[in-house]
């Protein structure tokens, strides 16, 4: 005969049911959270996308660190004066906002990159130029605040100045790949400055150059276009190992070749000795003052202000001469 069950025993079974389904569900909702958590997803612009890494701009760089440290030399020369010239940032945005960022009126050289067949542009305040102006002239180059156009005299004084800095610029990019930079336009408008589609991906490297109390921006813009034949050599291992390259061996023997031919004084003392004042004053004509040597002793031979060579008076031909004799020991050196 079947076992009857009581209202009690079938209460306890019913909540013993309910605690396991909310237990279950607890681990199902448990597991749906780190399934969410594992697959958070990443924020991508389809307006502004990224064509470039971060690789690649850390690359850009110091490619541009360097070329701010020998313009910064060259300013500092030409301006008489001291100038600190800073990378701000390295980005990538579209063109169209970065023509919008420029002022009106601006100062836009636009140069071209001769073995990339492409075009970029360098943009400054046009109160920097008129300060530059004003120091190449003589001026004490105070602070400029009126914004204008720039007339073609000044144009052609800064044209010398942006061509080396063209130079400069070509200098850093010889780390990545040999790039000529040539200036070919000026424009004080930017809306007329139009070196590539509006929605196009551009690089900028934004400078900061401070001469006394003045500061102002320096901008350098790169179609993506222009350089995207060398964009795959702008990475960390390419960069390193095309520095290392060059130092070893071009660099090394032009080094080498520069030191022959160098300049160095070569002096060679018949002997020293130590008078007063006294004595000095009271010198005549047919006195004899003695020396540290003796006749027939070597001579020391000083070169670059180092002891050097031992060697014995002469003449060769009508000039005077000293023969070589040894190279300069640690004892010679003491005993001198």
């Amino acid at each position: 005969m079947a076992e009857i069950l009581s209202q009690k025993e079938i209460d306890a079974l019913l909540s013993t049911v309910s605690v396991d389904e909310k237990e279950e569900e607890g681990v199902v909702a448990e597991a749906a959270t780190e399934g969410a958590e594992a697959k958070i997803a990443s924020v991508y612009d389809f307006k502004h996308p990224n064509r470039v890494s971060k690789d690649q701009l850390r690359t850009l760089q110091s490619i541009h660190e360097a070329f701010a440290k020998t313009f910064n030399a060259y300013l500092a020369v030409r301006l008489r004066t001291i100038v600190d010239i800073n990378l701000i940032s390295v980005d990538q945005l579209q063109y169209s906002e970065f023509i919008l960022s420029i002022s009106d009126p601006s100062c836009i050289y636009i140069f071209r990159v001769e073995e990339l067949n492409g075009v970029g542009i360098l943009e400054i305040s046009p109160q920097f130029v008129l300060y530059i102006v004003d120091r190449l002239f003589g001026g004490k180059g105070g602070a400029v605040e009126e914004t204008r156009v720039i007339t073609s005299i000044e144009q052609t004084v800064m044209k010398k100045i942006m061509e080396k800095g063209m130079e400069n610029l070509a200098t850093a990019w010889q780390q990545v790949a040999p790039l000529t930079f040539i200036l070919e336009g000026f424009e004080s408008n930017p809306d007329v400055v139009q070196i590539a589609p509006p929605g196009e991906t551009v690089i900028t490297i934004s400078l900061e150059i401070k001469i006394q109390d003045t500061s102002s921006l320096m901008n350098l813009c790169f179609p993506y276009l222009t350089l995207e034949d060398v964009i795959s050599r702008l990475n960390v291992q390419h960069f390193v190992s095309m520095t290392k390259k060059e130092i070893s061996e071009k660099e090394s023997g032009l080094i080498n070749e520069r030191m022959k031919l160098s300049a160095l004084p070569v002096v060679s003392y018949l002997g020293k000795t130590s008078i007063t004042v006294k004595d000095l004053l009271e010198l005549k004509v047919g006195d004899v003052v003695k020396l540290d040597k003796k006749a027939g002793e070597p001579l020391e031979v000083d070169i670059g202000n180092s002891k050097k060579f031992l060697g014995n008076p002469g003449i060769s031909g009508k000039k005077k001469a000293v023969k070589i004799i040894r190279p300069v020991t640690k004892e010679d050196i003491h005993e001198y």
